[in-house]
């Protein structure tokens, strides 16, 4: 197989302009996703009362997120390597690799899902316990802002050739094509 392409984000944005672009998405996902809300729960007074949840659920969402990517790597891959560690002594972070090149789609699918399955997720929250809408936009847009990488690495794969490959290293990822 010869590398087609290799996207290497923190070379090719700086790791500056990566936090700048997760934050921005973080503001504008906030204002836009809590507008759209606030119009179907305009009658309702919020609650402040379930902060430490809130702070519980800030804390867990990056595990989550990564067991997400984890979760069709697993099933559909099996060759799948984790380790689990503390960030902090307070944030507990998964690195995953994979030990040999796959299937564009399936990469494709574990970049996608964590970003559905935690919308739908907080937005149905945030419809089921109205008074708590803030909480639920707050942590859909922070989901939404760790989720830019991803979508960067989406937009660079959907150009690329329908049947190549994708191969992890410690810059990036390859996009690998058959001769």
């Amino acid at each position: 197989m010869n590398s087609w392409k290799t996207i290497d984000l923190a070379k090719q944005y700086g790791n500056g302009r990566l936090i700048l672009f997760s934050v921005f998405t973080i503001l504008m996902s906030f204002v836009l996703i809590y507008t759209i809300l606030s119009f179907f729960t305009s009658h309702i007074v919020l609650y402040d009362d379930q902060t430490m949840v809130f702070f519980s659920l800030f804390l867990l969402l990056y595990p989550v997120h990564k067991l997400l990517h984890y979760l069709p790597l697993r099933l559909l891959c099996k060759k799948v390597k984790t380790s689990w560690s503390l960030k902090w002594n307070l944030i507990l972070t998964c690195k995953v690799n994979v030990n040999h090149p796959i299937r564009k789609h399936l990469y494709l699918l574990t970049l996608v899902l964590p970003f559905f399955i935690m919308s739908v997720i907080l937005i149905g929250c945030a419809l089921s316990f109205p008074h708590y809408i803030h909480y639920f936009t707050i942590l859909l847009s922070l989901h939404t802002g760790l989720c830019v990488s991803d979508f960067i690495y989406i937009k660079n794969l959907v150009g690329s050739p329908g049947h190549s490959y994708i191969e992890e290293h410690r810059e990036g990822y390859d996009i690998l094509i058959q001769k």
